[in-house]
């Protein structure tokens, strides 16, 4: 072999290394998270009634207790799992930059999500968007928010929506505490965000009798997990787990645990997923 095609090889042979290496890692992430003892899941901290924090700081929640009940049924305990906060513009990247093995953080499907991660099974059905507003505004329609400035969150899906169709003047936030204070402080006419967040806040004390729900949902999106694409045996775990838990019946008990009410996406699902489990037994 002549020295000047040497190093050309050497790359080559070193490219190729990679790309195997990358394969495999990606075909080996469940394996990986089980020789790791634990999962590491992106959930939210600020978010009621889906991740929060307690009286007493500890974090809870109904996408919290599927995700340790994901690592109960992974690991035989639900302690085995790390809780890693995010918020809606930065848990995808967290998930495809490896910090992260799934996420459990409100994530609703889309067809452009769809293009750079998978989804897990879906396990609950949000009203979109609502719009809290003082108590004496008066909105009969989405159609009249235009030119009004309203607080939100980077990275909610609707945004463009409201900027395109109905001419809003969005003031963007990381955290639901950041739209809260900004609203407080007069930085904006109205917050829309997403249903279930924004009923509970508005039955708050100090909060219940200065604001109302304005404005009703335009749309529901699915709720579901996320992982990396391409990690079809770990996505497979994980979705088996999902569906363990509906059929055990946590979803439909987290909807009256964290006053979400009943709805019939939940329950049906539970229905539909014992039947799952007794054809699998």
């Amino acid at each position: 072999m002549t020295p000047r095609f040497a190093k050309p090889l050497a790359l080559l042979s070193l490219l190729a290394t990679s790309l195997v290496f990358c394969a495999e890692a990606k075909a080996d992430q469940l394996d990986r998270v089980k020789q790791r003892g634990k999962l590491i899941a992106g959930i939210r901290n600020d978010y009621v009634p889906f991740g929060f924090l307690d009286q007493k700081g500890e974090l809870t929640g109904f996408e919290i207790d599927l995700a340790r009940a994901v690592a109960k049924d992974m690991f035989g305990s639900e302690t085995a799992i790390e809780l890693v906060p995010v918020v809606a513009s930065n848990r995808i990247e967290l998930l495809n930059a490896g910090r992260i093995d799934v996420i459990f953080a409100t994530l609703g499907k889309t067809a452009e999500r769809e293009k750079i991660i998978d989804y897990t099974a879906e396990y609950y059905l949000m009203a979109g968007m609502v719009l809290l507003t003082p108590k004496s505004a008066e909105y009969k329609s989405w159609e009249d928010v235009k030119g009004r400035k309203l607080c939100g969150s980077q990275g909610n899906v609707y945004n463009r929506t409201l900027i395109e169709k109905y001419g809003a003047d969005l003031v963007l936030f990381t955290g639901t505490s950041e739209i809260y204070k900004a609203f407080q402080d007069n930085r904006c006419d109205a917050i829309a965000y997403d249903g279930p967040n924004l009923h509970m806040k508005v039955a708050e004390e100090g909060w219940s009798d200065k604001y109302k729900i304005a404005l009703d949902t335009f749309d529901y999106i699915p709720i579901g997990g996320g992982v990396r694409k391409n990690e079809p045996a770990f996505l497979n775990a994980v979705n088996k787990a999902i569906i363990r838990a509906e059929a055990s019946g946590l979803m439909v008990e987290g909807e009256k645990k964290y006053k979400l009410g009943v709805s019939d996406y939940v329950t049906k699902r539970a229905a539909d997923a014992k039947v799952k489990a007794a054809a699998a037994n």
